[in-house]
């Protein structure tokens, strides 16, 4: 398991390449949700690694990247993390994909370190996890993570957070993978994002912003998607029908190959 040790911390990354070497294009990094890791991305990784160079790392207390129970999370610190990933991969700026928790993380980089990043695109995400839709209600999670674990969590509400179409086998992977993490790790995350608020930043998070979203999702609800582009100067929004708030693992081809045209164009090659 490919280790970065930053300054005694441990964290599970992969660096994919199939490029052509005589081509020299930025990298895209990819940023998962809570309750992921890394493997979440994997289906996004043929499209982009035939193109440029593809970061992911479990985010701490994720997965393969351990930490204290003891420490709490901090926003702030979740986005340093990206910075210190490129830091040890000597990636001076990157384009940043961040999925749900990964595109909140995401956001809080864009505005501690604009002069790292290219260009943004989030993937069911949002500045404000608490603004969720009229439906969808997060004072359950905290039981069933606790009774229950993981697991079980991710499962509880599939219907909000996959289209009906999704295959069975595409939702349980999903879960087995999330099983990985720790319940206490989850709730310790969730903590932190409920309680934050990055709606005030959004004016200043200039970068070129793609967000792709559900018509229909819950968790990140169309409203708040369009008030990230009512408020951020360099933003569009894509709905997608038919998926839910997991979409990234529902349709990764189509979403990967957006993701990449936009990378491209902000190079001058879409």
């Amino acid at each position: 398991m490919p280790i970065l040790d930053l300054n005694g911390d441990e964290f599970h990354y992969h660096l994919d390449d199939f490029s052509d070497p005589w081509l020299h294009h930025a990298p895209v990094m990819l940023h998962h949700a809570a309750g992921g890791n890394l493997h979440r991305w994997r289906p996004w990784v043929p499209t982009l690694a035939r193109d440029r160079a593809v970061v992911r790392f479990d985010m701490r207390g994720h997965a393969g990247t351990r930490k204290s129970l003891a420490e709490p999370f901090e926003l702030e610190d979740l986005a340093s993390d990206i910075a210190r990933v490129l830091d040890a991969l000597e990636i001076e700026k990157t384009h940043l994909v961040g999925a749900s928790a990964g595109g909140i993380v995401s956001l809080r980089f864009a505005h501690d370190f604009p002069d790292r990043l290219l260009s943004l695109t989030l993937v069911a995400s949002t500045p404000k996890l608490a603004q969720m839709g009229a439906n969808m209600d997060a004072a359950p999670w905290r039981g069933i993570l606790e009774e229950q674990g993981t697991r079980a969590w991710l499962l509880a509400d599939t219907d909000r957070r996959f289209g009906p179409d999704t295959p069975d086998e595409v939702v349980q992977w999903y879960a087995d993978e999330g099983a990985r993490t720790a319940a206490s790790e989850v709730l310790a995350l969730q903590g932190c994002l409920l309680a934050a608020d990055l709606t005030p930043l959004l004016p200043d998070i200039t970068a070129p912003t793609l967000i792709l979203a559900a018509s229909r999702d819950d968790i990140t609800p169309v409203e708040i998607q369009r008030l990230m582009v009512e408020q951020m100067p360099n933003a569009s929004l894509e709905l997608y029908d038919g998926v839910g708030h997991n979409m990234k693992v529902e349709i990764p081809d189509a979403l990967a190959r957006r993701a990449l045209e936009f990378v491209r164009s902000i190079e001058g090659d879409g």
